[in-house]
C-alpha cells in the first residue's frame, strides 16, 4: 500500500468504530479521494472504511508502534431519530446554535425550520442542547456540536459573541401620545447615533453575526440590539447604573462560558464585565481615535479578524467562565 496517510487522516482511522469513522469535512474528502474510506450518506455524513483504508491503516499501525489513542476523536455517537438528527443540524447551521421551537417567536414568524417540544426535550435529554440561565430557548452544547461535526459533517465550532460599548449620543426622547404616555423607544441597534459606537457597530458587522451582537448599555447592562430603550444619561459608576451583579446574571444568560467573547470599547467597560466573563478580549487600545482605526482595520482585514477571534478562542481554554 502506498498511499502516506497525514497525521489528521491516521487519527481519524485510528478512531474508526467498527469501520465507521468521522471528522473534519476536509481530512474525509482527502481518505475518499485515496479510496480509503466511502461516505454513507444516510448516516449522518459518516464515513466506512474501505479494504484500501483498513490496509493503510495497518501499515501506519506497524509503523507507529507507540501511538496512543486520539483523545481529540471521541467515540462517532449513535445517530438520532430523524427530527432530533434535524433539529441538531439546524441548530449547527445557525450562527446562534440556537435549536428553534415553536416558542421562538422569530424563527416562527419567519417560516423557518422549527421543532415541537418532544424533540427539544429529547436533544436536551441526551445532552446535546442546554439552556441559558432563566431562558427557555434551547442551544447546542459541546457534545451537540460535536455530534453535528460527526454525524452531519457539519463545519461547527463555540459561538462568537461580540460586544459593544454603547454611546453618550442618542436619538431624542420620542415623546408622549395623546393619553400622555411615553411613545415606544428605539431598538438599541438604533439608538446611538455616535461615530465612534457606529464604528464599534460596524466592525461587529463583520466579526459575527447580529444574534450574536449585544450591547453594553451603561444603564441596562448587556443587551439585544432588538430590545426597545428610551434615551438615558447614565455613565459607569453612576447611582442608575448597571451593577456587576447585573451583568453576572446577563452573561449566564448569553452563555458566555460557552462562548468566545470579543468587547469592542473602552478599559472601563471592560474591567466591569471581566468578572463575568474573565475569558473576555478587549483588542482596542489607546484612545477612541486609535479604537476607530483598528475598528477600520477590523472591518477590511478578514485575518486580522480572525486573529482576534484565535486570541478570544485561547483565552476561552485558558481563562474560562465559571
Amino acid at each position: 500500500m502506498t498511499t502516506d496517510l497525514s497525521p489528521t487522516g491516521a487519527r481519524i482511522l485510528d478512531a474508526n468504530e467498527n469501520g465507521m469513522v468521522g471528522g473534519h469535512a476536509a481530512a474525509l474528502a482527502r481518505l475518499e479521494a485515496d479510496g480509503l474510506v466511502i461516505p454513507q450518506r444516510d448516516e449522518g455524513g459518516t464515513h466506512w472504511m474501505t479494504e484500501e483504508g483498513w490496509a493503510a491503516l495497518d501499515a501506519w499501525r506497524e509503523a507507529h508502534p507507540e501511538r496512543s489513542s486520539a483523545p481529540d476523536l471521541p467515540v462517532i455517537p449513535p445517530k438520532l431519530p430523524g427530527k432530533q438528527h434535524d433539529a441538531i443540524v439546524t441548530a449547527a447551521g445557525r450562527p446562534d446554535q440556537r435549536v428553534p421551537g415553536r416558542d421562538d417567536n422569530d424563527v416562527y414568524a419567519a417560516g423557518e425550520a422549527w421543532f415541537r417540544g418532544p424533540t427539544l426535550r429529547a436533544v436536551q435529554a441526551a445532552g446535546y442542547a442546554t439552556t441559558f440561565g432563566r431562558y427557555s430557548s434551547l442551544y447546542l452544547t459541546p457534545e451537540g456540536r460535536a455530534y453535528a461535526r460527526q454525524r452531519g459533517g457539519m463545519d461547527v465550532r463555540r459561538r462568537r459573541l461580540v460586544i459593544c460599548a454603547c454611546g453618550n449620543e442618542k436619538k431624542p426622547h420620542p415623546g408622549f401620545n395623546e393619553y400622555g404616555n411615553v411613545n415606544a423607544g428605539y431598538p438599541a441597534g438604533e439608538l446611538y447615533t455616535g461615530q465612534y459606537h457606529r464604528s464599534l457597530r460596524l466592525a461587529a458587522d463583520a466579526l459575527t453575526d447580529a444574534s450574536l451582537t449585544r450591547i453594553m448599555s451603561a444603564r441596562h447592562g448587556l443587551v439585544d440590539l432588538k430590545r426597545p430603550l428610551l434615551p438615558y444619561d447614565v455613565t459607569i459608576g453612576d447611582e442608575r447604573a448597571v451593577t456587576p451583579a447585573r451583568l453576572a446574571e446577563h452573561a449566564v444568560s448569553l452563555g458566555v462560558h460557552d462562548a468566545d467573547v470579543i468587547f469592542l470599547g473602552g478599559r472601563e467597560y471592560a474591567e466591569l464585565l471581566r468578572p463575568a466573563i474573565p475569558h473576555l478580549y478587549a483588542p482596542l487600545a489607546g484612545g477612541m481615535g486609535e479604537h476607530r482605526g483598528l475598528c477600520k482595520q477590523a472591518r477590511e482585514d478578514s485575518a486580522l479578524r480572525e486573529a482576534w477571534w484565535k486570541t478570544a478562542a485561547e483565552l476561552h481554554e485558558t481563562q474560562p467562565a465559571k
